[in-house]
């Protein structure tokens, strides 16, 4: 279902506020590290509670899926799903491959999804139904024919586990060439056409690729779990999407067969 014009509004002034608060404290932030050993940010903390104080106000019979604060409602109709800053590693060693992720499920699965990279002013807009845009305009994926031809970005080596390395190495082997760590701004980039293929590895939460799914679909692009399984709230698995369908089933089969 294509989710109502409000709430695109509204997505979007989450994505207004993360980005002016990241903008403002990106040479000024205090590091610390979570009990599993991760990097989060005060930035992280404060971007997410800001965008939750929006969304208590403007949506309060929604549910809540945070990285940095206590999730809630998560049974309701629809949940936005937030992660203020993919790739914490990369802000806070001031590269630019790390987004804000902000999501919109339906009974499930996500029908609005932003990918905005604050300091370098990128929005990418996917909605169910409505071509993705990035700045305001259509964003489209390309068909490179097939996998051989392909441009990946592949995740962190250091993300793959004894159970996808197989997969990942086949992907690997049988793409044009790769580019790695990408993260939500290589998805971004596969909705622009520039890359072909984009990988994730199981060390995901919903946070991490709900946003992803209307910006892919919505330029022409595919994505779902290694198993060709939509991904949805509940996904916490390895996520592949591709520039078109006939790619994105050249990698499933790849992934499949090594697994």
């Amino acid at each position: 279902m294509t989710p109502p014009a409000e709430y695109l509004s509204l997505a979007n002034r989450l994505a207004d506020t993360a980005r002016a608060i990241i903008r403002a404290s990106a040479d000024g932030f205090t590091l610390h590290y979570k009990t599993d050993g991760s990097p989060v940010t005060d930035v992280d903390q404060s971007t997410e509670a800001a965008m939750r104080d929006i969304l208590e106000t403007q949506a309060p019979m929604h549910g809540i899926f945070g990285e940095e604060h206590e999730s809630f409602g998560l049974d309701r109709e629809f949940v936005w799903v937030l992660d203020p800053i993919d790739g914490t590693r990369q802000f806070t060693a001031g590269l630019l491959n790390f987004g804000v992720l902000i999501a919109l499920c339906h009974e499930g699965r996500p029908v609005l999804g932003i990918i905005e990279q604050p300091l370098a002013g990128l929005r990418w807009v996917g909605v169910a139904g409505v071509p993705t845009t990035l700045n305001g305009r259509v964003a489209t994926a390309r068909d490179c024919g097939e996998i051989g031809e392909a441009l990946a970005s592949l995740c962190d080596p250091d993300c793959i586990t004894r159970e996808t390395s197989a997969g990942y190495d086949a992907v690997r082997g049988a793409t044009r060439w790769n580019v790695y760590d990408g993260g939500c701004v290589g998805f971004g980039a596969l909705a622009s056409g520039k890359l072909d293929l984009g990988l994730y590895g199981s060390n995901v939460d919903p946070f991490d690729v709900c946003a992803l799914v209307p910006v892919v679909e919505g330029a022409g692009g595919r994505i779902s779990t290694w198993t060709g399984a939509p991904v949805t709230l509940t996904t916490a698995e390895a996520v592949v999407g591709c520039g078109s369908a006939a790619v994105h089933e050249q990698a499933l089969d790849l992934l499949r067969s090594a697994g």
